[in-house]
């Protein structure tokens, strides 16, 4: 790949993160540590983004909040062997509630029709079970955000609290190992917040990619989340220091 081509490449993962570590693009690109410090510095030079010790930050230091459309493209494959993994959680005569991540609708492309109730403040999730005959499908209910997909307002969060909820799937843009999981949206990250708060269980769904990252809004800490599911691309050191946390980290296989 030549320069130019992978600098294009870093401006669109900054713009997806927010923030990246020289460490983590070298490992995604195949090349030195040096490389793609020389490839940061052209592009700060240029005025395209933030030198940063130990890597790179978008000019405002903020990922772009991307549609649902766009998200559902990304990393298709991690979300896929992420969500069979959590697929072997979901038991009959249950409740669990979805966020409206892609990560999330990935599990709930491969639900069966059981009987078992799902909240949800997700357009994607409410089309995909509508005509499931055995599913209690309950929406939160709100304001309809169309770039998320996404319902929300301050009925939304009473509904969550109405439910008896044995376990929430939800997902985030960034986990951070002494933060935890964040949002880019802030209304989706009190959603979260309040829904981890409820659930007896809480299931992170995080690809590999979003390790070690974060974003606008901290919902949750460490300790909230039951047990993550995360790819094999996880960076052995992070899945070690989640462990040493006190998290149950489980790797997908693709």
């Amino acid at each position: 790949m030549l320069a130019p081509e992978r600098q294009q490449q870093i401006l669109t993962l900054l713009e997806e993160r927010g923030t990246v570590r020289t460490i983590d693009l070298a490992e995604e690109f195949q090349v030195t540590d040096e490389t793609i410090r020389r490839d940061l510095q052209v592009l700060a030079d240029n005025q395209q983004l933030s030198r940063v010790h130990g890597g790179a930050s978008s000019l405002n230091g903020r990922p772009k909040l991307q549609s649902f459309s766009e998200r559902h493209l990304l990393e298709v494959e991690k979300k896929e062997a992420i969500a069979k993994v959590a697929l072997e959680r979901i038991r009959p005569g249950q409740t669990y509630a979805f966020d409206s991540s892609t990560t999330s609708f990935a599990l709930v492309t491969m639900l069966p029709d059981l009987p078992y109730r799902v909240l949800t403040n997700a357009y994607a999730v409410i089309a995909q079970l509508v005509n499931m005959e055995q599913i209690d499908l309950i929406s939160t209910g709100g304001n309809y955000h169309p770039k998320t997909q996404t319902f929300i307002s301050g009925e939304s969060y009473s509904v969550l609290r109405r439910h008896n909820i044995n376990c929430a799937f939800v997902s985030c843009i960034g986990l951070d190992k002494q933060r935890g999981p964040s949002e880019g949206f802030e209304q989706q990250a009190v959603f979260k917040e309040t829904l981890i708060q409820v659930a007896q269980k809480v299931v992170l769904l995080v690809d590999s990619t979003k390790l070690n990252q974060n974003s606008e809004y901290f919902f949750a800490n460490l300790h909230d989340i039951t047990e993550i599911i995360t790819d094999n691309g996880a960076p052995a050191d992070f899945v070690k220091e989640l462990r040493a946390a006190g998290c149950t980290v489980t790797i997908a296989q693709p």
